[in-house]
């Protein structure tokens, strides 16, 4: 998990966000329960702008694992606050609320929401007060044993095993391919792969990795 900065609002939120959140609270006080009011009231934020933008601003990765997607997960638009309990109903259509996620994450947080120590946001929360990824062991670690950091884990099953084993194997190849170039040629790969770095292109474990074998160079 990494922050992003925010890009702006879409058009489709812009002019029509108010329109939408109020349609959606009215019709949920005329049924008297979200779960019976049609997708056409809740899925209006669903708009091709819309994932655009979301998907430059997390460059195509999910905001929790920070998977790759397109290939072989579809992204999700994701409602921080879920927007399927009472007192998040009105974020429906709130820019700041919405990411863009993995099927998996998306399913594992479902509605899960813990107002104490809520789940951690990548367009506003410095990550890395939170939560630091071990590349020896693929996982998400606390930092200052944050409270936040593991409600972010727990919602969205950050170490689950597939991902975990993901993020060793890519941690392991890049090193292997690091000790094979010659000495003079290393630090040319690590520039390259810091330059895409600096722009969210690779997810937190590459990052991490690079950090460790760049200290080699400097040794």
């Amino acid at each position: 998990m990494r922050a992003v900065k925010r890009l702006d609002e879409p058009q489709s939120l812009k002019i029509n966000s108010a329109i939408w959140t109020k349609e959606l609270l009215d019709e949920v006080k005329r049924l008297g329960d979200y779960s019976k009011v049609s997708d056409s009231y809740k899925s209006k934020y669903n708009q091709t702008d819309v994932k655009n933008v979301l998907t430059q601003m997390y460059t195509n990765h999910c905001c929790y694992c920070e998977g790759m997607l397109g290939a072989q997960t579809y992204g999700r638009i994701e409602h921080l606050r879920p927007k399927s309990l009472p007192q998040f109903h009105k974020l429906t259509f709130v820019w700041d609320n919405l990411h863009w996620c993995c099927e998996k994450c998306n399913t594992n947080k479902g509605k899960k929401w813990d107002s104490q120590f809520p789940i951690l946001d990548p367009t506003k929360d410095n990550i890395s007060d939170h939560l630091e990824i071990n590349i020896d062991s693929g996982e998400y670690e606390l930092v200052n044993n944050s409270q936040r950091g593991q409600t972010t884990i727990d919602h969205t099953d950050l170490n689950r095993d597939d991902l975990v084993e993901a993020r060793k194997k890519l941690k392991i190849k890049i090193s292997k391919y690091f000790s094979m170039l010659p000495a003079e040629k290393r630090k040319c790969f690590l520039e390259m792969y810091k330059a895409e770095c600096e722009d969210n292109s690779y997810p937190s474990v590459i990052v991490k990795t690079c950090e460790i074998l760049e200290s080699f160079i400097n040794v």
